[in-house]
């Protein structure tokens, strides 16, 4: 069952859209009730849904929605298809937490105190959103490796939801050639048909207009990384004859339609073209390194490569580098002594060698790790507040 109300809109434009899911029919009933006789009726429209399988159904339409206010079980059962809005778990009156993901607001509450603070809420998520976006969208942090296997999806991932925690909605972006999402999801992410980042390239090419509704539908959220990505290239031949021109491109559509306020792009170890437009792209750029010889020694040639070939171009990029040691003994995130360099540039911060901190390990586990994580909380902080005139906010 749902219940929807629906009245003409005022002169100020339209309604705010907000959908709410509980199991209580009656409780619904009247909540829509009191929405459409006072004042909050006048700003919103309110959907409700009493059916898990409708609330799901509703949010694959791709409907427009601003605000969502879900019981904890209907938040469960949607799973994937929760867009990056502002969401509001209603819990029981025990006051016993029972989601770490989402804000928590008590559902049996006098009805003007339970719409005012989904008010707060929402109010909260535009204030915490709008700083950031600067002329050409969503701001971008590309994570960059010179060698394999030192924990880069991982630490992506982990900035996917530190970025999260500070109030900021992520955009995961893999371009990796070998793009090996399928092992760490941890989720059955369905059929590539039609859905991933070959359907949007080729949307990008034919239909450009059409892309922002097209990532609506089509992308998908992570739930413990709180965060949306796209399933890899179906055609792995777009991935491998990717032309930097067509990697702005996606990146471009992705930051401009204004769902997003941050976005992760997670390189593979190449130096090419795409590498340094992406570069150029991004505010900040996250290269990881280990103390490992042989893993320093390629960063040093790919950091000499780089200026080789593209001189003035790789010297201007590499303002933004920020050169991070994954795995260091004893080390928390703080930044790094000076005299610890990447060619020019410093080692801006080291990571804990945790267990499973990279090297193969699930990034699920890895964000599971409290030393881990708050050293890349610090890492983020710092990175937005390096970024220029970025906000971190405190929440």
């Amino acid at each position: 069952m749902f219940v929807r109300f629906v009245e003409e809109k005022g002169a100020s434009g339209m309604k705010l859209q907000l959908a709410v899911a509980m199991k209580e029919q009656e409780y619904a009933r009247r909540l829509a009730d009191y929405v459409r006789a006072s004042p909050f009726g006048n700003k919103w429209q309110l959907t409700a849904f009493t059916n898990p399988e409708a609330f799901v159904h509703f949010l694959k339409g791709g409907y427009p929605l601003d605000l969502i206010a879900a019981q904890p079980e209907m938040l469960e059962a949607a799973g994937s298809s929760l867009p990056p809005l502002p969401i509001a778990a209603l819990i029981g009156g025990n006051g016993t937490a029972q989601t770490s993901t989402y804000t928590e607001l008590q559902q049996y509450q006098p009805l003007p105190e339970l719409l005012a603070g989904l008010s707060s809420i929402y109010a909260a998520y535009g204030k915490i959103a709008s700083p950031i976006q600067g002329e050409n969208g969503a701001s971008v942090i590309t994570v960059y490796s010179a060698s394999g296997g030192v924990g880069k999806t991982s630490l992506s991932l982990q900035l996917l939801n530190a970025a999260a925690s500070n109030g900021y909605r992520g955009f995961y972006l893999n371009l990796e050639r070998w793009n090996a999402m399928d092992v760490w999801l941890e989720e059955h992410p369905g059929s590539q048909e039609g859905e991933g980042l070959s359907q949007l390239l080729y949307l990008l090419k034919t239909q450009p207009d059409r892309a922002g509704s097209w990532l609506q539908l089509h992308r998908k959220r992570h739930r413990s990384f709180k965060g949306d990505y796209l399933l890899p290239f179906s055609n792995l031949e777009d991935r491998m004859s990717l032309q930097a021109g067509d990697a702005e491109s996606i990146v471009k559509a992705i930051a401009s339609s204004g769902q997003y306020d941050l976005i992760i792009v997670d390189l593979d170890e190449a130096m090419d073209e795409l590498h340094l437009a992406l570069y150029e792209r991004s505010d900040q750029v996250v290269w990881l390194l280990t103390d490992d010889p042989s893993v320093k020694r390629k960063s040093e040639l790919a950091y000499l490569y780089g200026g080789q070939r593209w001189e003035s171009r790789f010297r201007a990029a590499e303002r933004r580098f920020q050169f991070v040691v994954n795995k260091r003994s004893g080390s928390d995130g703080e930044r790094q002594p000076q005299a610890q360099r990447v060619g020019a540039r410093p080692i801006a911060a080291a990571l804990p060698d945790v267990a499973g901190a990279g090297g193969g390990a699930f990034p699920s586990s890895i964000i599971a790790h409290p030393q881990y994580k708050a050293a890349v909380e610090r890492l983020f902080r710092q990175l937005m507040k390096e970024g220029g005139d970025k906000q971190v906010v405190n929440r």
